[in-house]
């Protein structure tokens, strides 16, 4: 503004959200527009908290099930100590971001708790379905937990070169795949195994030929398990194949 003259093209008096480029052009700041009105609830319960936009979708939080509109995705957040008569209400979600593909969260509760989540998804569960080792399972009535499947079994005797094989023998890879392999056929007065270890198929009623030459009596011991805990869940991609 002056009181003689034109003002120069490079002056600026005011701007409300915008930013001046380097080529001294306004833009109109980036943010988002106002799609809806979240739950609320006077009493402080049936409330969301945080907002985060990742795969399509923004999610939301909050520490029991709440309706959320279409476009919006609701996680839910339990305290360790809270129970499901008893939940302890999110007072903050202090962080929110696409991690390894999946949601990192740092929440904080009304009790001045705060905890941090990895939010692996998997599939609902559904009876007669085959689960292996590691894969994530989410209830169909959500309630801010997940499920991952754990093996109840010991492992069986791991395969190894020259040994003896029978009738009915149930043995496992070496190196776990969630697959045990029957002998159903052996031939010959001293049937044993290869002294090369078989490629494994992992199909369903699949077979394999091992062929033998050498003498028995090499020790078998029971397949070595992986920990499911020591690596993210198998559906996890890396950080180049996430769409992050």
């Amino acid at each position: 503004m002056r009181t003689k003259g034109s003002a120069p093209e490079d002056s600026l008096y005011d701007l409300i959200n915008g930013q001046v480029t380097a080529a001294k052009t306004v833009k109109v700041r980036p943010g988002t527009f106002r799609i809806t009105t979240l739950p609320t609830n006077t009493a402080g319960d049936g409330v969301t908290k945080g907002l985060c936009a990742f795969d399509g979708t923004l999610h939301v939080f909050s520490e029991e099930s709440v309706d959320v509109p279409a476009g919006f995705t609701l996680h839910i957040l339990s305290h360790p100590d809270a129970t499901e008569q008893d939940p302890i209400a999110i007072e903050e979600i202090n962080f929110a971001a696409p991690f390894m593909g999946f949601l990192y969260v740092s929440a904080t509760f009304e009790n001045g708790d705060t905890f941090h989540f990895w939010l692996q998804e998997g599939d609902t569960w559904e009876a007669d379905t085959v689960y292996k080792l590691g894969d994530i399972v989410l209830p169909t009535v959500p309630g801010g937990l997940a499920f991952q499947a754990q093996r109840l079994t010991d492992p069986n005797i791991a395969w190894a070169p020259s040994v003896s094989r029978s009738l009915g023998d149930v043995i496992e890879p070496t190196v776990y795949n969630d697959f045990t392999y029957t002998v159903v056929d052996v031939q010959g007065d001293n049937p044993r195994s290869g002294e090369v270890e078989p490629d494994w198929p992992t199909e369903d009623g699949a077979q394999v030929i091992e062929d033998a030459d050498g003498a028995s009596g090499a020790p078998s011991t029971p397949t070595q398990m992986p920990d499911p805990n020591a690596q993210p869940a198998p559906t996890t991609s890396d950080r180049y194949d996430n769409g992050l």
